[in-house]
């Protein structure tokens, strides 16, 4: 830190100047700069505080970035699973029940055709009217198989084989509902993120969607990289809070300097206007100093000076540097 001596130094005062000024005043000067690098010392650390606690939430961000990336990694090996068993019905377990269908109504047909013969035959008297009842092996007891006295399966029944899915209107009520809810987040989240309407409407993304097996909020996440925009805005949001933490503690320090740069101002125009009221070129802010003639022809008169008309280079350089001394001399004892 500069003392006030280089400070005064440097607005152009000469050291007899400088060490001409109040003592009080030097003490001010002083006392300002050390509280200033004080405050200077106090704003820095204040930053350095600041520096590490963006760095803090920095990786924090990264952190949770990180976590991130590994959740969308866990989420893609569970879609492609999906995906893998969504294919692997479509080609496989679809086109079997098909055949499986195809094979039931021949059964069927078959069977109404036998049952036909066999009725004939026993009108005709060929058979036995009263044929033993087949028995099909899952229908023995305790093979966990539920059957009605027709020998149907009992759908749905606890331990037996499943009947056919059914659906009601609040199934379908409720489906259609968390459909809209989800294409109505979508669009929320899109408008939030970006503050404006989605590219493509809600129906063509559910078409997409379908497209590629995906459900419309996983697309809609990863097509509209939802993800990235909310790291990308956390980021702004930490940044701004960061600059608004340096600015905040660099204020006072700033306005200090300010001010002592204010008052330095104020003291150096004080010093010149009292110099230029005194020794100044400019007669209408110089003031008039008594004049010193009669003193100096007296003083010759009475031998206790020199005639300054008779005197060679060297002692009017002596005379002029003691009446110098002499005037600061005077001017600190006045002060």
């Amino acid at each position: 830190m500069p003392t006030v001596h280089e400070i005064l130094k440097q607005t152009g005062l000469t050291d007899d100047q400088i060490a001409a000024l109040d003592t009080k005043v030097v003490s001010g000067f002083n006392s300002v700069l050390t509280t200033a690098e004080s405050e200077r010392q106090d704003a820095k650390a204040a930053a350095a505080q600041a520096e590490l606690d963006r760095k803090a939430s920095a990786q924090a961000a990264e952190k949770a970035e990180q976590d991130r990336q590994a959740a969308l990694a866990a989420q893609e090996a569970a879609e492609v699973a999906k995906r893998a068993n969504a294919e692997f019905y479509d080609q496989s377990i679809a086109p079997a029940l098909n055949n499986w269908g195809t094979e039931k109504s021949n059964l069927e047909a078959q069977v109404a055709y036998y049952k036909a013969q066999n009725e004939g035959a026993r009108a005709a008297g060929f058979i036995p009217a009263e044929a033993p009842p087949f028995q099909a092996p899952g229908s023995q007891p305790g093979n966990g198989q539920a059957r009605d006295a027709s020998g149907r399966y009992v759908p749905n029944a606890p331990g037996a084989t499943p009947g056919s899915p059914t659906f009601t209107m609040d199934d379908v009520r409720k489906g259609l509902g968390s459909t809209l809810g989800t294409l109505t987040d979508i669009q929320w989240k899109y408008q939030s993120l970006y503050g404006k309407p989605m590219p493509i409407s809600p129906t063509e993304l559910v078409r997409q969607a379908e497209a590629v097996k995906l459900d419309p909020a996983v697309y809609a996440a990863r097509n509209f990289k939802f993800a990235e925009k909310e790291a990308d805005m956390a980021r702004v949001a930490a940044e701004e809070h960061d600059a608004k933490i340096r600015a905040e503690a660099a204020a006072p320090f700033e306005a200090k300097l300010v001010e002592l740069a204010k008052e330095k101002e104020e003291a150096v125009k004080a010093t010149d206007r009292k110099w230029a009221e005194k020794i100044g070129s400019n007669p209408d802010v110089r003031i008039a100093q008594p004049s010193r003639f009669a003193d100096v022809a007296r003083a010759v008169k009475a031998n206790e000076r020199p005639d300054p008309l008779t005197l060679n280079e060297q002692q009017r350089r002596q005379a002029t540097s003691a009446a110098i001394r002499q005037e600061i001399a005077e001017q600190q004892t006045v002060a």
